[in-house]
């Protein structure tokens, strides 16, 4: 190998290592940008990334809702959560928790973001299990922003790919079903959230 090919090489690892080690980590992958057509191109893969915002209003104040969506380790108010065990506290990266469903199956997810000073916190699902989500990679911020009148407007927004995240996907795990799905799965916490903030 010449000294040239050499060095090109040296340069493209350097390149790739911190890509890498993002991905080994658990990292997401990086969001496609606009990219020329190729064999190496995500467009080949044919999924891109989907994006469902929620929001309602609840008449309590801001803290007063933070309270409730900020506790990680606590939200057995979620519709279908029988239970909650967590461990790590509210440290992102180390907070985690399982979903133990009424209907016997599981959600494990990991907090991997706190910020108490914004009222906001996101958290990402483990595993993908497109049976009960038709969608993969998902993950949630929810938000606690004041609202006129004291009151809040609480938001439940996820980050997500389809069931099938390459050409052609079969019926169900489309990007239609995954927007519909996780649409309906906001709608439903935020509506499980007012009920116990306002204690209905």
């Amino acid at each position: 190998m010449s000294s040239l090919s050499r060095r090109a090489a040296l340069f493209a690892l350097a390149a790739l290592s911190p890509l890498a080690s993002a991905l080994a980590a658990g990292a997401e992958p990086p969001v496609p940008g606009p990219i020329a057509p190729g064999p190496n191109s995500w467009a080949a893969h044919g999924a891109a990334p989907l994006k469902s915002v929620e929001t309602i209003l609840i008449d309590a104040p801001p803290e007063k809702v933070w309270a409730v969506i900020g506790d990680f380790a606590h939200y057995d108010w979620l519709p279908g959560v029988l239970r909650v065990e967590a461990s790590g506290g509210d440290m992102p990266g180390q907070g985690r928790r399982k979903l133990v469903m009424a209907d016997g199956g599981t959600i494990e997810e990991t907090l991997v973001k706190w910020e108490p000073e914004r009222m906001t916190l996101a958290f990402h699902r483990d595993h993908d299990d497109v049976k009960r989500l038709p969608a993969i990679n998902y993950m949630t911020h929810v938000t606690a922003k004041p609202a006129e009148g004291g009151k809040t407007l609480a938001e439940w927004k996820g980050r997500f790919y389809r069931g099938h995240p390459f050409n052609d996907p079969p019926p169900g795990l489309d990007d239609d079903a995954a927007l519909a799905a996780v649409t309906k799965l906001h709608k439903a916490n935020l509506a499980a959230l007012k009920a116990r903030v306002e204690g209905k």
